[in-house]
């Protein structure tokens, strides 16, 4: 019986003693320090424990009972003899403003630690959480020195950085890597933090600084790794370059590397960066990898892709790219790694070197060969279809297009056939027909074909009926396609006349830089001048106004030679249409030009 009592008391105390925490709690919780504070002093005479000092020691602050908060904290110290409870009591001291002991209990619990290591993480812990940096790195670097562990390098290195010594910070993390290179994204990632894209910055520069003396003690592959990773950062892909090619000429073989920092370098557009890069990789790889065949494949492309951007192509040019092409295509041969080669190949023959026969027998030979998937075949097929338009021959053109459509309905090559098949349609000027189409290839998956799809779409619904006919867009669409065919003559009489017929008509910028591309075709470059400048002067507001920009300087920097008068026009580009696509473009051949004056100078 008397057990039985005992059993039910103690069960009903505990039950009180629960209820009566939870309140406590539940006052602390909601700011009410003083209940709390009522509560907590019960609660801590039958429970010394950590988590009831910690929360009854922050309510006696909170309520500015400083002595009695003193007290409490050097009786659970002695009742623990954890020396972290001293840095309760410095706490303390500084909210009052003594500073002088609270450094006291600071430096005494740091003391403390160096005795007892096993407390000194939980300490360095703790004066972080406070805001003692400086006591913190103390801490931490006699943890480094007794036990090196790589997780406090990155302490000490966050402690750097809320100090704002990032040169310090830095060095500590690369002597991490070099230590423990598995820590490398870790690193990088605090790094991230500090440092900007602006080669310029000051973080940048000490950061810069810390890395080339390493690698010129240590030579450590990380730490290389981790240059290249900045330059990359600012923009500055040669650089990034020249340290991919430093390490696999020092380390070992980093041809991916360098492959991937050249792939970066052309999708922002540093097309010499890129092709010196793979030129590397050609250089120094067997003729037989793929690596060589990969690389020797992407210089083609990207000096394809130079080319055809230009306004204004030298013929030499266009034929020493030629060559190129037929040489390579004869040395590794046509297969589906090869297939856009041989594309471009074909494109550069039938668009800009007048070989559309032999363009056309490459093409049909490919679709014949049985080495091809249906994909390959389609490609080879789309660029005969283009082709054939270009001799003229564009009912084939169409069946071979409406092909590619039916064959890969859901794919994007069927969508692009389906837009190549309604450009027919508005060459032929079936405007009604060509909108029905292109309402539905906006909303292709593919952004390039929608995009497309929109400008066509707008240039039709802009300038249909406007003169309660279609007569000009007609003219216009026509001259398109005479343009295509290389009917310079033709197309230039077709534009003459819906300028003449249609002096106010809002397809009038556009004529004029139609003209701009028939006169570059036939070298009269002067003409072409004239077509841009009016572009210029009357359709300012125009959408093809840093067009003109832009193609203008081209004729003044590579064909008439007029530095200045480029120079000139470029800086124009950049003032008066900083939203314009070509602002990139722009500014490098400024700057080139500004360069060379200088040079002069």
């Amino acid at each position: 019986m008397k057990i039985s009592f005992l059993i039910l008391f103690i069960s009903l105390f505990t039950q009180v003693y629960s209820q009566s925490e939870n309140l406590a709690l539940e006052y602390y919780r909601n700011g009410d320090f003083v209940q709390a504070e009522l509560l907590f002093e019960e609660i801590y005479k039958k429970k010394k424990v950590k988590s009831i000092y910690e929360k009854y020691l922050n309510c006696l602050i909170k309520n500015e009972s400083y002595k009695k908060a003193e007290k409490i904290i050097r009786n659970f110290y002695r009742k623990s003899n954890n020396p972290i409870i001293l840095i309760d009591l410095g706490g303390l001291y500084k909210i009052q403003g003594k500073n002088k002991l609270a450094y006291q209990n600071f430096n005494n619990a740091l003391q403390e630690g160096e005795t007892q290591p096993k407390y000194l993480a939980s300490i360095g812990s703790r004066f972080f959480k406070d805001g003692e940096y400086e006591l913190a790195l103390l801490t931490y670097q006699l943890l480094a020195e007794n036990t090196p562990k790589p997780s406090y390098s990155i302490q000490i290195a966050n402690i750097y950085s809320h100090l704002g010594d990032v040169a310090s910070m830095y060095q500590e993390l690369i002597d991490l890597i070099e230590k423990h290179p598995q820590y490398f994204q870790s690193a990088k990632n605090m790094i991230a933090r500090s440092i900007t894209d602006d080669t310029d910055n000051e973080n940048n520069q000490k950061l810069k600084k810390t890395l080339l003396r390493s690698i010129q003690k240590n030579n450590t592959y990380e730490v290389s790794k981790m240059l290249v990773w900045l330059f990359t950062q600012e923009s500055q892909f040669d650089q990034a370059l020249k340290c991919e090619i430093s390490i696999d000429k020092r380390f070992l073989n980093n041809t991916a590397s360098i492959i991937s920092t050249s792939e970066i370098a052309l999708s922002n557009e540093d097309y010499e960066t890129a092709i010196s890069g793979l030129e590397y990789v050609v250089k120094n790889s067997h003729s037989n990898s793929y690596a060589y065949e990969y690389s020797t494949l992407k210089i083609l492309d990207i000096k394809f892709q130079i080319i055809d951007q230009q306004k204004v192509k030298k013929k030499i040019d266009l034929e020493k790219m030629g060559n190129e092409y037929a040489n390579i295509l004869q040395e590794i041969g046509v297969k589906s790694e090869t297939i856009y080669t041989l594309k471009n190949y074909c494109y550069l023959l039938s668009t800009y070197l007048n070989q559309e026969q032999d363009a056309i027998q490459i093409l049909e030979a490919a679709i014949n060969n049985p080495l091809l998937d249906s994909y390959d075949i389609a490609i080879c097929k789309m660029e005969l279809a283009q082709t054939l338009i270009c001799v003229d021959n564009i009912w084939e053109a169409s069946l071979i297009y409406a092909q590619v459509e039916k064959e890969f309905k859901d794919d994007i090559i069927g969508q692009q056939a389906k837009f190549e098949k309604t450009k027919i349609s508005y060459y032929e000027s079936d405007f009604e027909w060509a909108q029905s189409q292109l309402k539905i290839l906006k909303l292709s998956t593919s952004k390039l074909i929608a995009n497309n799809a929109m400008k066509l779409s707008l240039l039709i619904s802009d300038n249909l009926n406007l003169d309660t006919s279609d007569t000009a867009l007609s003219i216009y669409a026509n001259a398109e396609l005479l343009f295509r065919q290389k009917k310079y003559d033709e197309c230039l009489t077709k534009l003459e006349d819906l300028e003449s017929l249609f002096p106010n008509h809002s397809l009038v910028d556009e004529v004029l830089l139609h003209k701009c591309n028939v006169f570059i075709q036939k070298n009269n470059y002067d003409a072409a001048l004239q077509s841009l400048k009016k572009i210029i002067k009357e359709h300012s507001y125009d959408i093809l106004y840093d067009d003109a920009l832009f193609y203008q300087g081209e004729i003044y920097e590579q064909i008439m030679n007029d530095k200045q008068k480029a120079k000139a026009t470029y800086e124009e580009l950049l003032l008066k249409a900083p939203n314009s696509i070509f602002i990139k473009l722009a500014r490098e051949r400024y700057r080139k030009l500004r360069e060379n004056n200088l040079l002069k100078l």
